[in-house]
């Protein structure tokens, strides 16, 4: 095996992925950066979470998620409400125009995906899946790792995700149950 060569290939796969198949958010004609949309997706799976449960999320400090959230709601993307039982407990709404951004960017990726996925033959994509699956395992060796790159989808959590699965296989329990 020739490390470098791996090497190129990987980051010349990352780079499909992120050119190819997921273009970045854009409102406007302006793009979103990627804390902005790991914002939007972190509100739109965990329904109206808490400020401080998306800088938790995004594992970023709350001085920094209200900046965030400053920003996002200038797009009129995002809003904030006061809790009714807790004052000081903000919680976050995507907007519509925030819901749709991000169900019209999942669709459009997702076609992307899909047009690449059918011009493979089936033997290639099950290889494929399979060697992801194995990268995956060998590269989420503990907790912390799996933690530092965990998608946080909340709602729309699937049990056979790759990483609940190495997260069940190292702690004996799913990451996020159900």
């Amino acid at each position: 095996m020739d490390i470098e060569l791996l090497d190129l290939t990987i980051k010349l796969f990352a780079l499909a992925l992120e050119k190819v198949v997921y273009e970045p958010l854009t409102q406007d004609g302006e793009v979103l950066t990627p804390v902005q949309e790991n914002c939007l997706r972190f509100i739109y799976y965990h329904q109206t979470p808490m400020v401080k449960e998306v800088a938790a999320g995004l594992q970023i400090s709350n001085a920094a998620v209200t900046k965030l959230i400053d920003r996002l709601e200038k797009k009129g993307l995002v809003r904030r409400e006061y809790s009714c039982t807790d004052r000081r407990q903000i919680l976050l709404h995507l907007t519509p125009a925030g819901s749709k951004l991000l169900e019209n960017a999942r669709r459009q990726s997702l076609h992307r995906l899909q047009a690449i996925v059918d011009r493979l033959d089936p033997e290639s994509l099950v290889a494929l899946e399979a060697s992801l699956q194995k990268f995956l395992e060998a590269a989420l060796i503990n907790t912390e790792t799996l933690d530092q790159i965990c998608l946080r989808c909340g709602l729309a959590h699937l049990n056979e995700c790759p990483g609940n699965l190495i997260c069940r296989e190292l702690t004996g329990k799913d990451r996020f149950p159900h």
